[in-house]
């Protein structure tokens, strides 16, 4: 599984185009925690990494492949 560490946190963020508050509400979790994360005073636990590895795959399929 993907570590999802703070700068591909941001980064994957930053792709869909969504702001703090809307990625943490599409994860199920808070702007203020997705900006801890990003700062890296967090790390993401299992449900964030899976869920957004989920995101992921599914941005991928969208654009036909890796």
């Amino acid at each position: 599984m993907k570590q999802w560490e703070a700068d591909e946190i941001r980064e994957f963020r930053q792709r869909l185009r969504l702001s703090r508050k809307a990625f943490g509400e599409m994860v199920g979790t808070s702007g203020n925690y997705i900006y801890l994360l990003e700062r890296g005073d967090r790390q993401a636990g299992k449900t964030l990494k899976i869920l957004s590895s989920m995101l992921e795959m599914q941005e991928i399929e969208k654009k036909g492949g890796p």
